[in-house]
């Protein structure tokens, strides 16, 4: 799936179940004002995710989630059996964004990882109130395990024994997540040009280095320039797939 998609589906899905109760989009009640959509699995989990993507995970609670519906928060515990399982259905979310499609196996393994990469970060990227969760709740459903199938596979083809290419996958998940967590504006609210912020940052705190205590610092400040978090992360993402691939590949079955 792409951007966004994953919330379009949960749109889509509110609907449906609207439709199936008998109260789609539209309709109005008695009184002539608009009926309460009805409380669905597909409702709970946009409206969670509309929070976390306003707020984060700090603002997410049953409580609140039952306030932001407009019905009781035990009414909730109907549809999803309680706050884990939300959770995993919103993991589901941002696996669901990653597009699977654009992996193709006839490329080699640097290039498809790169792919994969690119495309966990720009899920992420899409909610970033959601990586915290996703950082401490791995997929559980089916639907959010195929990417995790896929990019196994990339390392399995690679030539690694199942123990490393397992060992892979977490460190690669790892990397995407702590660098997108550096450039998410949720947690990193830096107004204006990122790039030229961070560089007149840095130049400020310059002048004040002893160059006796910080040698290597000041000697490397004049060619110091941030590149834009793509790049950065682009040029972080192949150093680690180099060595991933140069430490565990071609054992084979040699660590299974």
């Amino acid at each position: 799936m792409k951007e966004g998609a994953a919330g379009d589906a949960c749109v889509r899905q509110m609907n449906q179940e609207g439709r199936k109760t008998g109260n789609a989009g539209g309709r109005h009640g008695r009184s002539g004002k608009p009926a309460k959509p009805p409380l669905t699995a597909g409702r709970i989990i946009a409206t969670a995710l509309s929070i976390l993507d306003r707020e984060g995970y700090a603002g997410l609670s049953m409580r609140r989630l039952g306030r932001e519906l407009g019905v009781d928060p035990m009414a909730i515990y109907h549809h999803i059996p309680g706050k884990l399982a939300l959770l995993d259905r919103l993991v589901e979310v941002i696996m669901n964004e990653i597009d699977v499609s654009l992996d193709d196996p006839a490329r080699p393994p640097e290039k498809r990882l790169l792919t994969a990469a690119h495309a966990y970060r720009e899920a992420l990227l899409a909610h970033p109130g959601l990586i915290q969760v996703v950082a401490n709740r791995p997929p559980r459903t089916r639907a959010g395990l195929r990417p995790v199938d896929t990019l196994l596979g990339i390392f399995l083809d690679a030539g690694m024994g199942t123990a490393d290419a397992l060992a892979a996958v977490n460190i690669f998940a790892v990397y995407v997540r702590g660098a997108v967590m550096r450039e998410a504006p949720h947690w990193f609210d830096l107004p204006g040009s990122e790039a030229v912020e961070m560089e007149d940052d840095f130049s400020q705190v310059l002048p004040s280095l002893d160059p006796e205590e910080f040698p290597n610092i000041v000697k490397a400040a004049p060619e110091w320039t941030f590149l834009g978090f793509e790049t950065e992360f682009e040029r972080g993402a192949l150093a680690l797939i180099h060595g991933l691939l140069e430490t565990f590949g071609d054992r084979g079955g040699g660590n299974t």
